[in-house]
């Protein structure tokens, strides 16, 4: 299961939450592009992403720029747990788009019960053979 989710990071200082409230799934980040509203600026737009409590401690993701570089492909995953957290500097605002997907563990869990109970309704008792009635060894 997977379905679409998009955010709008403004430039300041306060960050922008990936999430407004806790989720099961993992939200994969696939673009970053300058926003159409508003006034394009020549300067830069630098998003950046912090990733757990420490909002201090961030990374670059892209430099957006009008007639240069206006959008960046981008592939990153973030798990449900993760407190994430954008950051943009400079005078236009970003749109970030991507995707929702289950988490691969609870993947594999779901698998695995699956596969478990397949095996249990296919397996067959062993044939009934008279006292005595036994194939011969090889």
């Amino acid at each position: 299961m997977s379905g679409f989710w998009g955010l709008e990071v403004k430039p300041g200082a306060k960050p922008t939450p990936l999430r407004k409230q806790p989720g099961e799934m993992v939200m994969v980040l696939k673009q970053a592009a300058l926003a159409p509203t508003g006034k394009l600026s020549a300067d830069p737009s630098v998003l950046s992403v912090s990733v757990g409590s420490d909002t201090n401690e961030r990374f670059v993701l892209c430099h957006l720029a009008s007639g240069k570089c206006e959008q960046w492909a981008i592939d990153l995953g973030f798990g449900p747990d993760e407190e994430v957290n954008f950051h943009l500097t400079g005078k236009c605002a970003v749109h970030l788009t991507g995707f929702y997907e289950m988490d691969d563990d609870s993947d594999d869990e779901d698998e695995m019960d699956s596969e478990e109970e397949e095996m249990a309704r296919m397996q067959v008792a062993p044939p009934h053979r008279p006292p005595g009635c036994y194939p011969r060894a090889r």
